[in-house]
């Protein structure tokens, strides 16, 4: 067991070198017991610095914020609704991914869509799983960029080497027809592959989504991608940012504290 362990580590590490041939090394050289598993150490080690090293390659290329990281650990789970609680455990594991289902978070401003969105991102860089987070807004302006300088295509395929697409805010903005086309055609180009997912979040409900997309032939094709075996979670409640202020009020009729004395 220990040599078809090291076999599998190198295989993870891109080196070909096969259980039968360490096998065979063992044999030839007449290799401790011992020294294997000093062998096995060795490797394992060299296996978790070369994830680290990956995941940290792959955390700044997906533009997920890290001022104060959203992870798992840190999400509160207060925020669901009780039916919609259980389903974090599933997005932890993220088995959505190879199934190819997408998530899709609806709820007011404020309530953590956002927070869980980006630990699935996080999670997502942890197992070396190619992720890229984009802010709706900032989606609109690179497709309409795109457009006036005729690289839509090249736009298009820069997105789907990704399986896990994170895209917040969806709803505040507009799109017009070509962008809304665009947008169709990143997310079909997405949910025709074998693996991955796109992650959206919005504080409008999908029925509502024709409010801020104008060609509605692409939008129900988008919808038609998007939905189609997706798990949405809806958060409801007060929004909870802000809620560790201090407020403080100053009377400046009071000569105490009056500016300029």
């Amino acid at each position: 067991m220990e040599l078809d362990n090291i076999a599998s580590q190198l295989v993870h590490l891109n080196i070909s070198f096969s259980c039968a041939d360490i096998a065979t090394w063992v044999l030839k050289d007449k290799v401790s017991d011992e020294a294997i598993a000093t062998v096995a150490s060795f490797v394992d080690a060299m296996v978790a610095k070369a994830d680290e090293k990956a995941a940290e390659t792959l955390l700044r290329l997906s533009r997920i914020p890290q001022k104060v990281p959203k992870l798992f650990s840190n999400f509160d789970m207060t925020l669901l609704a009780k039916d919609s609680r259980s389903s974090v455990d599933l997005l932890r594991t993220l088995s959505f991914i190879p199934a190819c289902r997408n998530i899709i978070m609806v709820g007011p401003t404020g309530t953590g869509k956002t927070h869980l969105a980006q630990a699935i991102g996080n999670e997502c860089c942890k197992r070396r799983i190619k992720t890229y987070f984009v802010k709706m807004q900032e989606l609109k302006e690179k497709i309409a960029y795109s457009l006036k300088v005729g690289s839509s295509g090249s736009l298009i395929s820069t997105y789907q080497k990704y399986q896990c697409l994170i895209i917040d805010e969806v709803g505040y903005c507009s799109f017009n027809d070509e962008e809304t086309r665009v947008f169709f055609q990143i997310v079909d180009g997405l949910s025709s592959r074998d693996s991955g997912s796109i992650v959206l979040t919005s504080n409008k409900d999908v029925d509502l989504w024709s409010e801020f997309f104008s060609d509605m032939d692409a939008l129900e094709c988008t919808l038609d991608r998007l939905c189609d075996n997706a798990l949405c979670i809806s958060f409801s409640g007060d929004s909870y940012r802000g809620k560790g202020r201090t407020s403080i009020s100053l009377d400046f009729n009071n000569p105490l504290i009056a500016i300029g004395n």
